[in-house]
C-alpha cells in the first residue's frame, strides 16, 4: 500500500510541476514538491529521522552562500552595471546579440543562470523606449544563461546537485574539461542561428545603443554602494579561485579542509556583514530554490524507500544505461543520457528531473568513476532548457520579469528547437571525442 500511495504521490507532483498552472495561478515549482514531501510523511513513507538525514547539507549551504553573494552583488547593482555598460558601448544589433550571448552566458557559468535572468531581463526590456522590439533580445538572454550555465558545477543548481551526488573529486575541472569547448562553440554556433533567424528584425535596427540610458552615468547611477561593490569584487574572485583551488587540490590527491560548500558560504557571509542592508538582502535571496532543494531530497528519498524509483530504472532498461559494459560510459549511454534528459526536462523541469534521475543512475550501477556520465547530464539537462519555455526555471523567470513584452511559446519553440539541435550535437561530439 505505501508503495501505491509513493507512486500516486509521484505522478501529482510532477503532474503539478508540468501544468504549472491552474486557472489564473501560477505554481512554483517548489510547491509541487513540499506537498510530496509532507505526503510521503503523512503516509509515513519516510520517517521525521530518515528525513532529515535525506537533505543533503552541503548543497543547502552552498545555495545560500551564492545566494548571499549573487544578491549582494545586485544589491549593490554591479550585475546591472555590467549588463548597461554592454549596452552602451554596442554600435549595432548584431554586435549587441553576440555580447548578450556570450557575456551574459558567461556570468552565469559562475554567478548561476536564474539571477542573471532576473537582473538582466528588465534592462532589456528598457530597449523597447528606443523602438526595438525587446522579445528577440529576451530569447537570446534565454539561451545565453542555459547555454552558458551549462559549464561549471556553479552556473545553476542542477550542476551543483550532480557535482555533489556524483562524488566526483574535483567538478571544477572536470565540468571544464568536458564542457569548456562545447560551450564556447555553442555560443559561436547558436550566434550565427540567432543571426540568421532574425535577420529580417535585425535589419533596420542598427541603432546606436550607446544612447541607452544616456541621461544617467551608470557609475553613479546603477553602482548603488560602491563601497559594497569593490568588497564583492574580490570576494567573488577569492570564492571563485577557492572553487578552483579545492578540486586542483583533490585532484592531485589531497583532501583540503573546506568544499566548495564552505567557501561559498564563507565568502557569502563575509559579503553580508559588511552590507549596510543585510536584512533587505536576506528577504531578497531566492529562498524557494532553498525550500525546493530541501523539500526535494526528502521526497526523493522517500521514492526511493518506496522502490518507486527502482521501478522506473527498470523501465527505462532499454535506454541502455549500462555501466557493466567494458567502456562504462558508451555511446549508447552517452546518447541514452542526452534523449532522456533532452526529453523529460520538458516535463519535470530540469532541477526535478536531474534529482530524479541521478536515483535512476546510481541504481544502474554508476559511481564516481564515471564522471563523463554525470558531466553528460549536467550538460544535457541544462541546455535542454533551450527546447521549450517549460524546460528550464530561467525561461519562466524572463518570461515572468518581461510581462507583456515576453515571448510566447510558440516563438521560443520555433528558434528554441533549431538551437537545442545544434547545441546537443555539439555536446555529444565533444562527449564522443574527449577522452
Amino acid at each position: 500500500m505505501t508503495a501505491i500511495y509513493a507512486l500516486l504521490t509521484f505522478l501529482l507532483v510532477y503532474g503539478l510541476i508540468a501544468v504549472r498552472r491552474v486557472g489564473r495561478f501560477s505554481i512554483p515549482v517548489w510547491i509541487p514538491m513540499l506537498i510530496g514531501a509532507l505526503v510521503m510523511l503523512a503516509t509515513q513513507t519516510i520517517s521525521i529521522e530518515q528525513a532529515y538525514k535525506a537533505v543533503k547539507m552541503d548543497v543547502i549551504i552552498f545555495l545560500l552562500g551564492m545566494f548571499m553573494i549573487v544578491a549582494v552583488l545586485e544589491r549593490a547593482g554591479i550585475i546591472q552595471h555590467i549588463t548597461v555598460s554592454i549596452l552602451k558601448r554596442t554600435r549595432s544589433m548584431d554586435r549587441l546579440l553576440f555580447f548578450i550571448l556570450v557575456v551574459m552566458g558567461t556570468l552565469s557559468a559562475f554567478l548561476m543562470n536564474d539571477t542573471i535572468a532576473l537582473v538582466a531581463t528588465p534592462i532589456l526590456v528598457g530597449m523597447s523606449r528606443f523602438g526595438i522590439n525587446p522579445k528577440p533580445l529576451l530569447i537570446v538572454l534565454a539561451f545565453a544563461v542555459t547555454i552558458g550555465s551549462a559549464m561549471t558545477p556553479i552556473g545553476n543548481p542542477q550542476n551543483f546537485l550532480i557535482s555533489v551526488e556524483s562524488g566526483m573529486k574535483a567538478p571544477m575541472l572536470e565540468f571544464i574539461k568536458y564542457l569548456a569547448l562545447p560551450t564556447i562553440t555553442n555560443y559561436i554556433v547558436t550566434y550565427y542561428l540567432l543571426r540568421w533567424y532574425y535577420r529580417n528584425n535585425l535589419k533596420d535596427m542598427s541603432v546606436n545603443i550607446t544612447l541607452y540610458n544616456d541621461d544617467h552615468d551608470p557609475s553613479k547611477s546603477i553602482i548603488y554602494e560602491p563601497r559594497m561593490a569593490k568588497i564583492s569584487i574580490f570576494v567573488v574572485s577569492a570564492v571563485i579561485l577557492g572553487f578552483f583551488m579545492v578540486s586542483i587540490a583533490r585532484a592531485i590527491g589531497l583532501e583540503p579542509m573546506l568544499d566548495m560548500s564552505h567557501i561559498a558560504l564563507v565568502g557569502g557571509l563575509f559579503m553580508l556583514a559588511y552590507s549596510r542592508d543585510r536584512v533587505a538582502i536576506l528577504k531578497h535571496m531566492n529562498w524557494g530554490i532553498i525550500v525546493l532543494f530541501i523539500t526535494m531530497f526528502v521526497f526523493m528519498d522517500a521514492l526511493s524507500k518506496a522502490g518507486i524509483i527502482a521501478m522506473i530504472a527498470d523501465m527505462l532498461s532499454p535506454l541502455q544505461l549500462d555501466s557493466d559494459a567494458s567502456e562504462p560510459t558508451s555511446p549508447s549511454t552517452i546518447l541514452a543520457i542526452v534523449s532522456t534528459s533532452t526529453f523529460l526536462s520538458q516535463f519535470m523541469s530540469n532541477v526535478p528531473f536531474v534529482a530524479f534521475y541521478l536515483n535512476v543512475m546510481h541504481e544502474q550501477g554508476f559511481s564516481s568513476d564515471d564522471i563523463k556520465a554525470w558531466v553528460t547530464l549536467a550538460g544535457a539537462s541544462t541546455l535542454a532548457g533551450n527546447l521549450t519555455i517549460l524546460g528550464a526555471a530561467s525561461n519562466l523567470i524572463i518570461l515572468e520579469a518581461a510581462r507583456k513584452d515576453g515571448f510566447t511559446f510558440l516563438e521560443f519553440f520555433k528558434i528554441g528547437s533549431l538551437v537545442t539541435l545544434a547545441n546537443m550535437l555539439i555536446l555529444l561530439t565533444f562527449l564522443l571525442v574527449i577522452p
